[in-house]
C-alpha cells in the first residue's frame, strides 16, 4: 500500500529529482503563463489536478504498490524525448516529456493500479504546456475568415452598411482587421481544459464527457463570434472608443463567462438525456 514509509520515500527523493532535471522547462512554462494573459490559466492546472489527486487520497492509501516493469518502457519514452528536445532546442518536446516521464515513474515505481488512479490528474497536466505559435496561426488564419464572414452576414443582415474582403471589415468610420488575437483561438484551449475538468466531475459515463468535451469548442468559437458582432456593432455606433483596452479587456471577460455559463448549461442537459436514457433502458 502507499501508505508504505519506504515506497513515499523513495518516490518523494525521485520525484525531487526529477523537478530538478525538468527546472528550466518548468520555469519557461510558468514564464509564458505570466507574461501571456492568454496562457495564463496554465497557473490552474496544477492546481486542478492536484485537488483530484487530494480527492483521491483515501483511495491512494489502500493501494497496493507493485512495481510494474512495462513502466520502464514508458519512463525511457519520456528520457528520450527529453534528449530529443534538447538536442532540437524546442522547449514544446522538453515539457511534454515531463508529463510522460512523471506517468512512466508511476507505472514503474508504483505500479498498474496506482497509475489507473492518477492517469487522468497527471494527464491533464498536459492543458499546462503552450500550444506552438505555429499550431496555433495555422488555426487562426482559417477563424479569422469564418469570423470575419458570419460577422459581416449578421450585420448586414440587420441593415448596416458593412463590406468584407477577407479577414477585412470596412465600416463607413473605419476599416477593422480580424487579427490572430481576435479569434478566440487561444482562449479555446482554456476552455476545452476547463471542459474536461468539468466534464470529470460532472458527467458519468465517457461518452457523455467527450460529448461534453467536444462541444466546448463550437460553444467557444461562436462565443467569439458574439463577441466580434457586439465588438463591431460598437465601432460602427460610437467609433474608435469601441476598442480602448477598458471596453476590449471587458468583452474578453464578458465574453468567457458567457462561454463558461454556456459550458454548464451544455453539461447539465447532457446529464438529464443521460438519465432519461439510463431510466429508460431499465424500464
Amino acid at each position: 500500500m502507499f501508505n508504505n514509509r519506504t515506497a513515499r520515500i523513495k518516490f518523494g527523493i525521485i520525484a525531487v529529482l526529477l523537478g530538478a532535471v525538468y527546472y528550466p522547462e518548468l520555469y519557461s512554462m510558468v514564464m509564458v503563463w505570466a507574461g501571456k494573459k492568454e496562457y495564463s490559466h496554465g497557473f490552474l492546472i496544477p492546481l486542478i489536478s492536484s485537488y483530484i489527486i487530494w480527492t483521491k487520497r483515501e483511495e491512494f492509501r489502500n493501494t497496493i504498490v507493485t512495481p510494474e516493469g512495462k513502466g520502464f518502457a514508458v519512463l525511457m519514452a519520456g528520457v528520450f524525448l527529453y534528449v530529443i528536445g534538447n538536442a532540437a532546442f524546442e522547449y514544446f518536446i522538453r515539457q511534454v516529456s515531463f508529463i510522460i516521464t512523471i506517468i512512466g515513474l508511476i507505472y514503474f515505481l508504483l505500479g498498474k493500479e496506482m497509475l489507473k488512479r492518477l492517469i487522468f490528474p497527471v494527464s491533464y497536466l498536459f492543458f499546462m504546456i503552450p500550444v506552438p505559435y505555429i499550431v496555433m496561426n495555422n488555426i487562426a488564419i482559417s477563424l479569422r475568415l469564418v469570423d470575419a464572414t458570419v460577422t459581416f452576414k449578421v450585420l448586414h443582415f440587420f441593415g448596416m452598411p458593412i463590406f468584407q474582403s477577407g479577414a477585412t471589415l470596412e465600416l463607413p468610420n473605419m476599416t477593422l482587421i480580424v487579427a490572430d488575437l481576435c479569434t478566440g483561438i487561444l482562449s479555446i484551449v482554456a476552455i476545452i481544459s476547463l471542459s474536461v475538468f468539468y466534464a470529470y466531475i460532472t458527467q458519468r459515463t465517457i461518452i457523455s464527457r467527450l460529448a461534453l468535451i467536444l462541444l466546448s469548442i463550437p460553444i467557444a468559437v461562436i462565443s467569439n463570434m458574439f463577441r466580434l458582432i457586439i465588438t463591431v456593432t460598437m465601432a460602427y455606433f460610437i467609433g474608435e472608443r469601441a476598442l480602448s483596452s477598458a471596453i476590449h479587456e471587458f468583452h474578453g471577460t464578458a465574453n468567457f463567462l458567457l462561454t463558461v455559463a454556456l459550458l454548464v448549461l451544455a453539461g447539465k442537459l447532457i446529464k438529464k438525456y443521460e438519465m432519461k436514457f439510463w431510466n429508460r433502458a431499465q424500464e
